[in-house]
């Protein structure tokens, strides 16, 4: 990725890759602090809270509790969708 933004805007790779986890590191943190993001014709993040539940090791049959914890969940845009689904027709 780093390598097509360079080629794309001109720019050296060490400044792409600078100006891609500044973005990524702004994009961790609006989501902790807003909860969702919305990118048009790309999808919407958001945060979804799972509830704490029991698990069992599959390796020793020891059960244990996991307690609350935040997911992230992505939903594509329908111009996503339908831009990936006219390159899987090629």
């Amino acid at each position: 990725m780093i390598k097509k933004i360079s080629k794309e805007l001109n720019l050296d790779t060490r400044k792409t890759k600078e100006l891609l986890e500044c973005i990524l590191d702004s994009i961790i943190e609006v989501l902790v602090q807003e909860k969702r993001i919305e990118m048009r014709n790309f999808g919407v993040l958001k945060l979804k809270k799972l509830k704490g539940t029991f698990v069992k090791n599959p390796r020793n049959g020891i059960e244990m509790f996991v307690g609350e914890r935040y997911t992230v969940r992505f939903k594509p845009s329908k111009k996503l969708i339908e831009m990936i689904n006219e390159k899987d027709k090629v």
